[in-house]
């Protein structure tokens, strides 16, 4: 008995290290488990490989598709899309063989699908699955012998996978909206991590930094928002009984939310800290509790999933004790009083783990027991100038022009073309060239390694041993790196028309041609239809990241709002910077050379992400101190001029009233400096910054008018 309970407790201990710390890894063993059971009896008691990849088909659909993150939501969804794979393929197999009337089915199909795809996540999840079927059923035309027969094996495969999935989340409901909130950890600590390389540096450096900050901070800003969305659909199908489980997920996100706050604040430029601070100890010391602080979250990170309680490291205490030491040896030097409020910002995050329960049961979130999931109507959709209006028509012309080629030059297995481009295709120019890069050079990559397995592999045994592995690897490294993924779904594609027909590594040359021309098509059609360059969406997004930045700061001057007031300004500026300098990369990989646009577009860009940082540092601080009668006119004034910068985006501003502000805010410093030497005025230092910025923007601001006339 003692060796079975030790036994038991091992296999547990295992089973958490290898797949439930790791949910891209339990997300590939649903996936490879589902095909393994399907697949493999087959192959045994019937010897029909088109029974078993077929079904293999439908798991990947509806795994590719699921979206819902509570069991009830979960189940009306893989419901919904049993019905649309159903009836998808059931309406491609009629209709195949006659050209004319699936030429018109494509055109219907894809629109249709593609649009209301928008509505919400559930629907998104489901279309893009309801279209892989699509193309899945014309690849497997030609070994059907009846038309219903992919119809029902892709519905079994897609049923048998959500059996196991909706189990897997009755058993433990709650574990969707944990992967969700410890990913958002993890983003912040990879985040911090890298912001501890600022401390010090060296200004050749701190581009290279900032940039990899600007990836870091885009990926946090949309997973806290992906959390939000989980939340919103869990809270919409959960019982009443289930609220005080619920609340406690939103507490944690309000942790994750305020924590970012604080990892993304700054409290002075970093060149100048660098330059100024002569004690190089105490700055490595800086960078040194960061990376601690990162190690923690990390740790709190795997705590949520595992549901054990979180340990807060000894390390992290020490280095926090003998940094505060260091720096009290630094009083009286000018860059004491911005070291302190950054000492208080990174023992504030230190505090945030250490007394995670404490903090987030005093956060009321009774108010987002009614939440409902973002949807948008069909009427919104049905706009032309709506993105994904235009993303419905780019595609069904991608999938009407590869239908065409199919059809005039013959080729057997065109339906490679069409999903290649539905895979391929994204919102922007910019993703779609990536993705299409990203693909080819997988599908390469995929077809050399697969065609050295098949030799090596050449029994049905072997074949199905691939067939697993590939699709477990695929769905593992999907999410992580797509150049993988793309390596791992050649091989599986090779074994498993090894399976059908012998025939894998005859069908790779034909693959590559036929992924060639689907990822030209998607290039073509994103590059040449509707094209939404991003340097002409880069003056009204910076207008709305001003604003945005704007009311956040007023949010905390002025002290007037609710804290779920505050909250979502907050959140909707980090989300609209996010926005900004997401267009500024994409506007790098557009066709058109504009060399002196894009330097001007980086300095607005970074401008932006600069006065946001040094609002999320005031707002850090808000609760220590209330801000001195100067201080408050001073946030003012910057809150005119900031007002201003946003009406000169939207072309209403008066060119008059320009030159009044202008010598005003280069009057600035001068007062603030004065303003500093009077003890009263706690934040005077990082009102200076963000003056400093402003004033900066009102400057820079007539080029980005310039750029969006042109």
């Amino acid at each position: 008995m003692n060796w079975f309970a030790t036994f038991r407790e091992q296999l547990k201990k295992t089973w958490v290290n290898l797949f439930w710390k790791n949910p891209n890894r339990l997300w590939a063993l649903k996936v490879a488990a589902s095909i393994a059971f399907l697949l493999i009896p087959v192959e045994l008691f019937f010897h029909d490989s088109f029974y078993g990849t077929t079904m293999a088909l439908g798991v990947v659909a509806m795994a590719l598709g699921e979206t819902d993150v509570h069991p009830i939501g979960r189940l009306k969804s893989a419901g919904l899309s049993l019905i649309l794979f159903f009836v998808i393929s059931s309406l491609v197999s009629i209709f195949y063989p006659f050209p004319p009337y699936f030429f018109l089915l494509i055109l219907v199909a894809s629109f249709l699908l593609s649009i209301t795809g928008g509505m919400n996540a559930r629907a998104q999840g489901v279309t893009f699955g309801s279209l892989l079927i699509f193309s899945y059923t014309m690849l497997g035309a030609d070994y059907s012998e009846q038309w219903f027969y992919q119809p029902l094996l892709f519905t079994i495969g897609a049923f048998s996978y959500s059996v196991v999935s909706i189990l897997l989340l009755r058993y433990r409901p709650y574990r969707l909206l944990k992967e969700q909130l410890a990913r958002g950890f993890h983003f912040l600590a990879d985040y911090i991590e890298v912001k501890a390389n600022l401390f010090p540096s060296d200004p050749q450096v701190q581009m290279q930094i900032r940039t990899q900050l600007a990836q870091k901070n885009i990926a946090l800003a949309q997973q806290i928002e992906l959390c939000k969305s989980n939340l919103y659909s869990f809270s919409a199908e959960c019982s009443k009984e289930e609220r005080p489980s619920v609340d406690f997920y939103y507490q944690k996100w309000f942790l994750l939310q305020e924590m970012q706050e604080r990892a993304i604040s700054s409290h002075e430029q970093y060149d100048i800290l660098s330059r100024e601070v002569g004690n190089r100890e105490l700055l490595e010391g800086f960078g040194q509790l960061m990376r601690e602080l990162g190690k923690a979250m990390h740790r709190y990170s795997e705590s949520l999933l595992t549901e054990e309680a979180y340990k807060h490291p000894l390390s992290l205490e020490w280095t926090l004790t003998a940094l505060k030491q260091m720096l009290d040896g630094e009083k009286g030097e000018a860059y004491y009083p911005t070291l302190s409020l950054l000492m208080k910002n990174l023992s504030g995050l230190e505090r945030n783990l250490r007394e995670e329960e404490m903090l987030t049961a005093q956060i009321d979130v009774t108010v987002f027991n009614s939440r409902k999931p973002e949807t948008t109507s069909l009427s919104a959709l049905f706009n032309p100038s709506n993105s994904r209006f235009k993303f419905a028509m780019r595609l069904t012309i991608s999938w009407l022009i590869g239908y065409g080629i199919m059809q005039l030059f013959h080729i057997e297995k065109g339906a490679w073309i069409m999903l290649t481009s539905l895979l391929v295709f994204q919102q922007t120019y910019s993703a779609t060239r990536i993705r299409l890069k990203d693909r080819i050079f997988g599908t390469v990559i995929g077809i050399l390694l697969g065609i050295t397995l098949a030799q090596l592999l050449p029994t049905l045994a072997g074949q199905i041993l691939l067939l697993i592995c590939s699709i477990y690897l695929f769905f593992y490294w999907l999410k992580k790196n797509y150049v993988v993924a793309a390596i791992f779904i050649t091989t599986y594609v090779l074994a498993s028309f090894n399976l059908l027909s012998d025939q894998g590594v005859a069908m790779m040359y034909p693959r590559i041609v036929d992924t060639l021309l689907g990822g030209a098509i998607a290039y073509l059609v994103v590059r040449y239809v509707w094209p939404d360059w991003q340097y002409k969406q880069l003056p009204g997004l910076l207008q709305q990241a001003i604003t945005k930045n704007k009311r956040y700061f007023e949010s905390i001057y002025e002290g007037s709002v609710t804290e779920e007031e505050y909250l979502h300004n907050r959140r909707t500026a980090y989300n609209a910077d996010n926005a900004l300098t997401s267009a500024w990369k994409g506007m790098r990989l557009e066709p058109k050379n504009r060399k002196e646009y894009e330097e001007r577009a980086f300095t607005l860009t970074n401008l932006n992400h600069a006065l946001l940082s040094y609002i999320s540092a005031f707002g850090v601080h808000k609760r220590t101190n209330h801000l001195s009668e100067k201080e408050q006119l001073f946030c003012r004034d910057i809150s005119t001029v900031l007002a201003y910068v946003t009406d000169m985006l939207e072309g209403k501003s008066d060119s008059l009233q320009h030159n009044a502000l202008t010598q005003k805010a280069n009057s600035w410093e001068e007062c603030l400096e004065e303003l500093q030497k009077d003890p009263t005025n706690t934040r005077a230092g990082l009102i200076y910054n963000i003056s400093h910025v402003t004033r900066e923007l009102l400057v820079e601001a007539p080029f980005a008018i310039s750029a969006k006339l042109n």
